[in-house]
């Protein structure tokens, strides 16, 4: 566990996993980002070791989970690739206030 970098939720029970490819066991993927159920996992929140700031933590989150999005969207194929970028919803009515910056595809 010596590797483990956690950020706090505001939950108890999980933290948001810093590490890009984590395989503790104790990492749970949600979404495009993992999440700790270590039971000590507050022991690894990044600023409590003193490793980087709040802010710090929020841009690597942040920026692990676009990294895992963008490679996941890279393997799909055209259609399905389309369909993610979708500007609108089920209804037709456009979405406001999503990412739908072309140049990230």
């Amino acid at each position: 566990m010596q590797k483990c970098l956690t950020k706090p939720f505001g939950l108890k029970e999980v933290s948001g996993c810093l590490v890009e490819k984590p395989e503790c066991g104790f990492a749970h993927k949600l979404g495009f980002s993992f999440i700790c159920h270590h039971p000590d996992h507050t022991q690894f929140r990044a600023r409590a070791v003193g490793v980087m700031t709040r802010n710090e933590e929020n841009e690597l989150y942040d920026r692990l989970k676009q990294k895992r999005r963008n490679a996941f969207v890279a393997g799909l194929d055209e259609d399905r690739r389309a369909l993610f970028f979708l500007k609108a919803d089920f209804l037709g009515r456009p979405m406001t206030g999503m990412d739908t910056d072309e140049s990230q595809r």
